[in-house]
Protein backbone atom coordinates (compact mmCIF):
# COMPACT_ATOMS: atom_id res chain seq x y z
CA UNK A 1 0.00 0.00 0.00
CA UNK A 2 1.38 3.78 -0.78
CA UNK A 3 0.78 7.03 1.02
CA UNK A 4 -1.63 8.26 -1.27
CA UNK A 5 -3.59 4.73 -1.23
CA UNK A 6 -3.65 4.55 2.82
CA UNK A 7 -4.61 8.32 2.77
CA UNK A 8 -7.85 7.12 0.20
CA UNK A 9 -8.64 4.76 2.33
CA UNK A 10 -9.01 6.78 5.55
CA UNK A 11 -10.98 9.59 3.61
CA UNK A 12 -13.33 6.51 2.16
CA UNK A 13 -14.85 5.71 5.84
CA UNK A 14 -17.51 7.29 6.82
CA UNK A 15 -17.02 11.05 7.65
CA UNK A 16 -19.63 10.57 10.85
CA UNK A 17 -21.81 8.20 11.95
CA UNK A 18 -24.27 7.06 15.03
CA UNK A 19 -22.77 7.81 18.54
CA UNK A 20 -23.43 4.76 21.07
CA UNK A 21 -21.11 7.06 23.62
CA UNK A 22 -17.90 5.51 23.04
CA UNK A 23 -18.80 2.06 21.41
CA UNK A 24 -17.30 2.39 18.23
CA UNK A 25 -14.04 3.29 19.73
CA UNK A 26 -13.89 0.79 21.91
CA UNK A 27 -15.14 -1.90 19.54
CA UNK A 28 -12.20 -0.67 16.86
CA UNK A 29 -9.60 -0.60 19.75
CA UNK A 30 -10.62 -4.12 21.80
CA UNK A 31 -9.65 -5.58 18.05
CA UNK A 32 -6.33 -3.93 18.22
CA UNK A 33 -5.33 -5.03 21.62
CA UNK A 34 -6.12 -1.90 23.19
CA UNK A 35 -2.38 -0.25 22.67
CA UNK A 36 -3.34 3.08 23.84
CA UNK A 37 -3.46 1.44 27.44
CA UNK A 38 0.37 0.85 27.00
CA UNK A 39 1.04 4.78 27.32
CA UNK A 40 1.02 7.09 28.88
CA UNK A 41 -0.60 9.94 28.04
CA UNK A 42 -1.91 13.45 28.63
CA UNK A 43 -5.37 14.93 27.19
CA UNK A 44 -6.35 18.02 26.12
CA UNK A 45 -9.75 19.98 25.51
CA UNK A 46 -10.98 22.90 25.02
CA UNK A 47 -12.53 25.37 22.30
CA UNK A 48 -9.41 27.52 21.80
CA UNK A 49 -5.80 26.82 22.44
CA UNK A 50 -5.67 23.72 22.86
CA UNK A 51 -3.74 22.62 19.31
CA UNK A 52 -0.98 25.35 20.85
CA UNK A 53 -1.02 24.14 24.65
CA UNK A 54 -0.03 20.34 22.91
CA UNK A 55 2.40 22.05 20.87
CA UNK A 56 3.86 23.31 24.12
CA UNK A 57 3.88 20.07 26.65
CA UNK A 58 5.49 17.92 23.49
CA UNK A 59 7.78 20.46 22.55
CA UNK A 60 9.21 20.79 26.58
CA UNK A 61 8.85 16.90 27.62
CA UNK A 62 11.16 16.66 23.86
CA UNK A 63 13.85 19.24 25.26
CA UNK A 64 13.78 17.20 28.68
CA UNK A 65 15.17 13.84 26.87
CA UNK A 66 11.59 11.87 26.07
CA UNK A 67 10.43 10.40 23.16
CA UNK A 68 6.87 12.26 22.43
CA UNK A 69 3.71 11.57 20.15
CA UNK A 70 1.31 13.96 19.32
CA UNK A 71 -1.86 13.33 17.98
CA UNK A 72 -3.73 16.95 16.62
CA UNK A 73 -6.83 17.93 14.40
CA UNK A 74 -7.35 19.20 12.05
CA UNK A 75 -4.32 19.20 9.67
CA UNK A 76 -3.29 22.36 8.07
CA UNK A 77 -1.40 20.79 5.15
CA UNK A 78 -1.04 16.90 4.84
CA UNK A 79 -2.73 14.74 6.95
CA UNK A 80 0.85 12.75 8.10
CA UNK A 81 0.55 16.16 10.61
CA UNK A 82 -2.07 14.86 12.78
CA UNK A 83 0.40 12.11 13.74
CA UNK A 84 3.87 13.03 14.90
CA UNK A 85 6.69 10.83 16.52
CA UNK A 86 9.60 13.17 18.28
CA UNK A 87 8.08 16.01 16.69
CA UNK A 88 8.10 15.09 12.92
CA UNK A 89 4.97 14.01 10.90
CA UNK A 90 4.44 10.38 10.28
CA UNK A 91 6.41 9.27 7.73
CA UNK A 92 4.02 8.53 4.46
CA UNK A 93 5.39 4.43 4.57
CA UNK A 94 4.65 4.13 8.29
CA UNK A 95 1.49 5.65 7.74
CA UNK A 96 0.76 3.29 4.88
CA UNK A 97 1.78 0.83 7.08
CA UNK A 98 -0.52 1.32 9.79
CA UNK A 99 -3.62 1.57 7.96
CA UNK A 100 -2.72 -1.90 6.68
CA UNK A 101 -2.71 -2.89 10.53
CA UNK A 102 -5.58 -1.60 11.40
CA UNK A 103 -7.84 -2.21 8.28
CA UNK A 104 -8.83 -5.88 9.16
CA UNK A 105 -10.40 -4.30 12.31
CA UNK A 106 -12.52 -1.77 10.73
CA UNK A 107 -14.06 -4.27 8.26
CA UNK A 108 -14.60 -6.52 11.10
CA UNK A 109 -16.72 -3.49 12.50
CA UNK A 110 -18.12 -2.80 9.60
CA UNK A 111 -19.45 -6.38 9.58
CA UNK A 112 -20.45 -6.81 13.09
CA UNK A 113 -22.78 -3.05 11.78
CA UNK A 114 -20.36 -0.72 13.46
CA UNK A 115 -19.47 2.21 11.28
CA UNK A 116 -16.22 3.23 12.44
CA UNK A 117 -16.03 7.63 11.25
CA UNK A 118 -12.85 8.74 9.38
CA UNK A 119 -12.07 10.29 13.14
CA UNK A 120 -12.20 6.82 15.08
CA UNK A 121 -9.73 5.79 12.21
CA UNK A 122 -7.43 8.56 12.42
CA UNK A 123 -7.47 8.20 16.41
CA UNK A 124 -7.31 4.52 16.21
CA UNK A 125 -3.78 4.75 14.31
CA UNK A 126 -2.50 7.56 16.04
CA UNK A 127 -3.18 5.24 19.08
CA UNK A 128 -1.40 2.62 17.50
CA UNK A 129 1.49 4.65 16.35
CA UNK A 130 2.16 5.59 19.82
CA UNK A 131 2.18 1.96 20.99
CA UNK A 132 4.44 0.34 18.14
CA UNK A 133 6.95 3.45 18.73
CA UNK A 134 6.92 2.97 21.99
CA UNK A 135 7.02 6.60 22.81
CA UNK A 136 7.52 7.27 26.59
CA UNK A 137 4.54 9.79 26.52
CA UNK A 138 2.08 10.69 24.03
CA UNK A 139 -0.08 14.30 24.06
CA UNK A 140 -3.74 13.86 22.87
CA UNK A 141 -5.85 16.99 21.31
CA UNK A 142 -9.74 16.07 21.56
CA UNK A 143 -11.21 16.61 18.11
CA UNK A 144 -14.87 18.26 19.18
CA UNK A 145 -16.79 18.42 22.50
CA UNK A 146 -15.00 16.02 25.27
CA UNK A 147 -17.71 13.36 26.95
CA UNK A 148 -18.18 11.90 23.20
CA UNK A 149 -15.01 12.40 21.53
CA UNK A 150 -13.30 8.96 20.54
CA UNK A 151 -10.21 10.52 22.26
CA UNK A 152 -12.20 9.81 25.78
CA UNK A 153 -11.27 6.12 26.04
CA UNK A 154 -7.37 7.12 26.82
CA UNK A 155 -7.06 7.10 31.06
CA UNK A 156 -4.76 10.24 31.18
CA UNK A 157 -2.01 11.41 33.74
CA UNK A 158 -3.01 14.59 33.44
CA UNK A 159 -6.07 16.28 31.78
CA UNK A 160 -6.14 19.48 30.35
CA UNK A 161 -9.00 22.51 29.32
CA UNK A 162 -8.08 25.37 27.63
CA UNK A 163 -10.38 28.14 27.05
CA UNK A 164 -14.24 26.77 26.50
CA UNK A 165 -16.26 28.80 24.30
CA UNK A 166 -18.96 29.51 21.96
CA UNK A 167 -18.05 27.16 19.15
CA UNK A 168 -19.96 23.99 17.75
CA UNK A 169 -23.37 24.52 19.37
CA UNK A 170 -25.21 22.41 17.19
CA UNK A 171 -22.96 19.49 18.35
CA UNK A 172 -22.48 20.55 21.87
CA UNK A 173 -25.07 23.05 23.67
CA UNK A 174 -26.31 26.37 23.23
CA UNK A 175 -25.00 28.18 26.53
CA UNK A 176 -21.49 28.26 27.70
CA UNK A 177 -22.00 26.13 30.52
CA UNK A 178 -23.36 23.50 28.31
CA UNK A 179 -20.39 23.08 26.29
CA UNK A 180 -18.54 23.35 29.49
CA UNK A 181 -19.88 20.24 30.59
CA UNK A 182 -19.53 18.52 27.45
CA UNK A 183 -15.61 19.84 27.79
CA UNK A 184 -15.37 18.71 31.71
CA UNK A 185 -16.44 14.79 30.33
CA UNK A 186 -12.68 14.32 29.96
CA UNK A 187 -12.45 14.57 33.41
CA UNK A 188 -11.70 11.23 35.46
CA UNK A 189 -11.37 10.12 38.99
CA UNK A 190 -7.78 10.13 39.80
CA UNK A 191 -6.64 12.10 37.12
CA UNK A 192 -5.66 15.85 38.26
CA UNK A 193 -6.89 18.43 35.80
CA UNK A 194 -5.41 21.70 34.59
CA UNK A 195 -7.73 24.72 33.65
CA UNK A 196 -6.79 27.38 31.53
CA UNK A 197 -8.05 30.89 31.29
CA UNK A 198 -12.26 30.69 31.92
CA UNK A 199 -14.88 32.35 31.64
CA UNK A 200 -17.11 32.79 35.08
CA UNK A 201 -19.78 30.70 34.22
CA UNK A 202 -17.49 27.92 32.50
CA UNK A 203 -15.36 27.78 35.49
CA UNK A 204 -17.99 27.38 37.59
CA UNK A 205 -19.02 24.16 35.92
CA UNK A 206 -15.38 22.66 35.77
CA UNK A 207 -15.03 23.05 39.20
CA UNK A 208 -18.33 21.25 39.86
CA UNK A 209 -17.38 18.60 37.74
CA UNK A 210 -13.83 18.15 39.26
CA UNK A 211 -14.92 18.35 43.25
CA UNK A 212 -17.93 15.67 42.45
CA UNK A 213 -14.98 13.29 40.86
CA UNK A 214 -12.74 14.34 44.42
CA UNK A 215 -10.19 15.36 41.91
CA UNK A 216 -7.16 18.36 42.26
CA UNK A 217 -7.46 21.21 40.21
CA UNK A 218 -4.60 23.29 39.24
CA UNK A 219 -5.38 26.83 37.90
CA UNK A 220 -2.32 29.04 37.07
CA UNK A 221 -2.02 32.74 35.99
CA UNK A 222 0.35 34.43 33.62
CA UNK A 223 1.71 37.59 35.67
CA UNK A 224 3.26 40.24 34.48
CA UNK A 225 3.29 39.70 30.78
CA UNK A 226 4.72 41.56 27.91
CA UNK A 227 4.26 40.83 24.49
CA UNK A 228 6.42 41.80 21.38
CA UNK A 229 4.86 41.68 17.98
CA UNK A 230 7.25 38.02 17.76
CA UNK A 231 6.74 36.48 21.32
CA UNK A 232 5.31 36.55 24.91
CA UNK A 233 7.33 36.55 28.22
CA UNK A 234 5.01 36.37 31.16
CA UNK A 235 6.04 35.17 35.49
CA UNK A 236 3.67 32.08 37.20
CA UNK A 237 3.57 31.10 40.41
CA UNK A 238 3.06 27.06 40.56
CA UNK A 239 3.05 24.62 43.67
CA UNK A 240 6.75 23.86 43.13
CA UNK A 241 8.01 27.01 41.90
CA UNK A 242 8.24 30.82 40.87
CA UNK A 243 8.78 30.87 37.06
CA UNK A 244 9.89 34.51 36.39
CA UNK A 245 10.80 35.69 32.79
CA UNK A 246 9.31 32.78 30.57
CA UNK A 247 9.48 33.32 27.31
CA UNK A 248 6.99 31.60 24.92
CA UNK A 249 7.97 31.95 20.99
CA UNK A 250 4.02 32.18 19.93
CA UNK A 251 2.79 35.57 19.20
CA UNK A 252 -0.06 36.78 21.05
CA UNK A 253 -0.55 37.52 25.03
CA UNK A 254 -3.47 34.67 25.11
CA UNK A 255 -0.17 32.68 24.30
CA UNK A 256 0.94 33.22 28.01
CA UNK A 257 -2.61 31.59 29.49
CA UNK A 258 -2.60 28.41 26.74
CA UNK A 259 1.55 28.35 28.67
CA UNK A 260 0.12 28.05 31.82
CA UNK A 261 -2.42 25.43 31.62
CA UNK A 262 0.68 23.97 29.70
CA UNK A 263 2.59 23.98 32.81
CA UNK A 264 -0.01 22.60 34.95
CA UNK A 265 0.12 19.91 33.00
CA UNK A 266 3.85 19.45 33.14
CA UNK A 267 3.74 20.08 36.83
CA UNK A 268 1.37 16.91 37.44
CA UNK A 269 3.74 14.78 35.19
CA UNK A 270 6.41 15.71 37.49
CA UNK A 271 4.64 14.14 40.61
CA UNK A 272 3.77 11.35 38.33
CA UNK A 273 7.89 10.77 37.99
CA UNK A 274 8.46 12.64 35.28
CA UNK A 275 12.20 14.37 35.05
CA UNK A 276 11.31 17.50 33.44
CA UNK A 277 13.86 20.04 34.51
CA UNK A 278 12.86 24.32 34.33
CA UNK A 279 15.67 24.80 32.01
CA UNK A 280 13.80 22.17 29.70
CA UNK A 281 10.59 24.09 30.10
CA UNK A 282 12.45 27.65 29.06
CA UNK A 283 13.80 25.91 26.06
CA UNK A 284 11.20 23.92 24.98
CA UNK A 285 8.82 27.61 25.52
CA UNK A 286 10.97 29.32 23.65
CA UNK A 287 11.51 26.95 20.92
CA UNK A 288 7.81 25.86 20.77
CA UNK A 289 6.28 26.03 16.95
CA UNK A 290 2.65 25.43 15.77
CA UNK A 291 1.77 26.24 12.26
CA UNK A 292 -1.41 28.76 11.20
CA UNK A 293 -1.63 30.41 14.51
CA UNK A 294 -0.15 33.69 13.96
CA UNK A 295 2.85 32.56 11.88
CA UNK A 296 4.75 35.14 9.64
CA UNK A 297 5.82 34.18 6.42
CA UNK A 298 7.30 37.79 5.36
CA UNK A 299 4.64 40.48 4.93
CA UNK A 300 1.50 37.44 5.40
CA UNK A 301 0.83 36.68 8.91
CA UNK A 302 -1.54 33.41 9.06
CA UNK A 303 -3.58 32.74 11.97
CA UNK A 304 -6.73 29.86 12.36
CA UNK A 305 -8.95 31.76 14.50
CA UNK A 306 -12.09 30.78 13.23
CA UNK A 307 -14.65 31.30 16.07
CA UNK A 308 -15.55 34.53 18.39
CA UNK A 309 -12.98 33.40 20.92
CA UNK A 310 -10.00 32.86 18.35
CA UNK A 311 -11.24 36.16 16.87
CA UNK A 312 -11.44 37.94 19.63
CA UNK A 313 -7.44 36.95 20.44
CA UNK A 314 -6.50 37.83 16.77
CA UNK A 315 -7.94 41.31 17.02
CA UNK A 316 -6.02 41.67 20.60
CA UNK A 317 -2.65 41.19 18.99
CA UNK A 318 -3.80 43.51 15.98
CA UNK A 319 -4.81 45.78 17.93
CA UNK A 320 -1.49 45.78 19.44
CA UNK A 321 0.90 45.31 16.21
CA UNK A 322 -0.86 45.95 12.99
CA UNK A 323 -1.93 49.47 12.17
CA UNK A 324 -5.19 49.32 10.64
CA UNK A 325 -4.11 51.67 7.64
CA UNK A 326 -1.62 48.95 6.36
CA UNK A 327 -3.67 45.65 6.92
CA UNK A 328 -5.20 43.58 4.65
CA UNK A 329 -7.81 40.90 5.15
CA UNK A 330 -7.69 37.61 3.50
CA UNK A 331 -10.57 35.14 4.32
CA UNK A 332 -12.37 32.46 3.89
CA UNK A 333 -15.36 30.84 6.53
CA UNK A 334 -17.54 28.15 6.67
CA UNK A 335 -21.09 28.77 6.36
CA UNK A 336 -21.86 27.05 9.60
CA UNK A 337 -19.73 29.69 11.89
CA UNK A 338 -20.91 32.98 13.58
CA UNK A 339 -19.80 34.51 10.39
CA UNK A 340 -21.39 38.22 11.16
CA UNK A 341 -19.68 38.39 14.58
CA UNK A 342 -16.32 37.64 13.39
CA UNK A 343 -17.28 40.28 10.31
CA UNK A 344 -18.26 43.00 12.72
CA UNK A 345 -15.28 42.27 15.00
CA UNK A 346 -12.21 42.24 12.06
CA UNK A 347 -13.93 44.75 10.23
CA UNK A 348 -12.82 47.54 12.38
CA UNK A 349 -9.08 46.26 12.58
CA UNK A 350 -8.29 46.33 8.39
CA UNK A 351 -8.50 48.58 5.77
CA UNK A 352 -9.58 46.50 3.16
CA UNK A 353 -10.72 42.74 2.66
CA UNK A 354 -10.37 39.87 -0.02
CA UNK A 355 -12.90 37.02 0.57
CA UNK A 356 -12.60 33.67 -1.14
CA UNK A 357 -13.71 30.14 -0.73
CA UNK A 358 -11.90 27.26 0.66
CA UNK A 359 -12.34 24.11 -0.74
CA UNK A 360 -15.08 22.09 1.16
CA UNK A 361 -18.50 21.37 0.69
CA UNK A 362 -19.50 23.81 4.00
CA UNK A 363 -16.94 26.75 2.93
CA UNK A 364 -18.86 29.94 2.76
CA UNK A 365 -19.28 31.27 -1.28
CA UNK A 366 -16.43 34.10 -1.64
CA UNK A 367 -19.61 36.65 -2.84
CA UNK A 368 -21.84 36.28 0.20
CA UNK A 369 -18.80 36.32 2.56
CA UNK A 370 -17.91 39.81 0.93
CA UNK A 371 -21.22 40.68 1.81
CA UNK A 372 -21.05 40.23 5.55
CA UNK A 373 -17.49 42.35 5.47
CA UNK A 374 -19.17 45.54 2.86
CA UNK A 375 -21.96 45.97 5.23
CA UNK A 376 -19.36 47.23 7.33
CA UNK A 377 -18.16 50.37 5.04
CA UNK A 378 -14.98 48.00 3.96
CA UNK A 379 -14.05 48.07 0.35
CA UNK A 380 -14.17 44.12 -0.16
CA UNK A 381 -13.20 42.67 -3.23
CA UNK A 382 -14.26 38.67 -3.16
CA UNK A 383 -12.30 36.44 -5.57
CA UNK A 384 -13.25 32.46 -5.04
CA UNK A 385 -9.99 30.31 -6.10
CA UNK A 386 -7.49 30.45 -3.32
CA UNK A 387 -4.17 31.32 -5.07
CA UNK A 388 -6.33 34.44 -7.19
CA UNK A 389 -7.27 35.65 -4.10
CA UNK A 390 -3.92 35.85 -2.29
CA UNK A 391 -2.44 37.65 -5.40
CA UNK A 392 -5.31 40.20 -4.89
CA UNK A 393 -4.40 40.56 -1.45
CA UNK A 394 -0.98 41.24 -2.38
CA UNK A 395 -1.33 43.73 -4.94
CA UNK A 396 -3.62 45.59 -2.41
CA UNK A 397 -1.47 45.66 0.96
CA UNK A 398 1.51 46.24 -1.23
CA UNK A 399 5.22 46.27 -0.29
CA UNK A 400 4.63 48.36 3.21
CA UNK A 401 1.40 46.57 4.11
CA UNK A 402 0.54 43.17 5.71
CA UNK A 403 -1.95 40.45 4.51
CA UNK A 404 -3.78 38.88 7.84
CA UNK A 405 -5.14 35.74 6.34
CA UNK A 406 -7.65 34.33 8.84
CA UNK A 407 -10.94 32.53 9.46
CA UNK A 408 -10.29 28.78 8.54
CA UNK A 409 -7.89 26.77 9.27
CA UNK A 410 -8.71 24.98 5.93
CA UNK A 411 -7.96 28.39 4.46
CA UNK A 412 -4.69 28.88 5.98
CA UNK A 413 -3.73 24.99 5.11
CA UNK A 414 -4.53 25.88 1.61
CA UNK A 415 -2.44 29.48 1.85
CA UNK A 416 0.55 28.01 3.43
CA UNK A 417 1.01 25.06 0.48
CA UNK A 418 1.09 27.95 -1.93
CA UNK A 419 3.61 30.32 0.07
CA UNK A 420 5.67 27.85 0.34
CA UNK A 421 5.93 27.13 -3.52
CA UNK A 422 7.79 30.18 -3.59
CA UNK A 423 11.72 30.25 -3.08
CA UNK A 424 11.77 32.04 0.00
CA UNK A 425 9.81 30.02 1.92
CA UNK A 426 10.44 26.70 0.69
CA UNK A 427 12.59 25.56 3.64
CA UNK A 428 9.82 25.96 6.05
CA UNK A 429 8.12 22.93 7.29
Amino acid sequence: MTEAEAIAKIHSVYPSGKKEGLTNMREIMSRLGNPQAAVPMVHVAGTNGKGSCCAMIERVLREAGYTTGLYTSPYIERYNERIRIGGVPIAGDKLAALVERVWPAVEDCRAKGIRITEFELGTALAFTAFAQEKVDIAVIEVGLGGRLDPTNIIHPLVSVITEVGMDHMHFLGDTIEEIALEKAGIMKRGVPVVLGRQEKAAHRVLLAAAKGLGIPVLDPDAENVRETSRDVTFDVRMPDEMIKNLTVSLRGRHQAENACAALGALHVLRQRGFAIPTEAVRRGMADVRWPGRLESFGHILLDGAHNDPGVRALCAYCDAWLPREKTVLLTGMMADKDVAQMAKRLSTRVRCVVTTRPDLPRAMDADELAQAFAQHGLKTVAVPEPREALAQARAMAGPEGTVLVAGSLYLIGAVRALLRQEKEFADVI
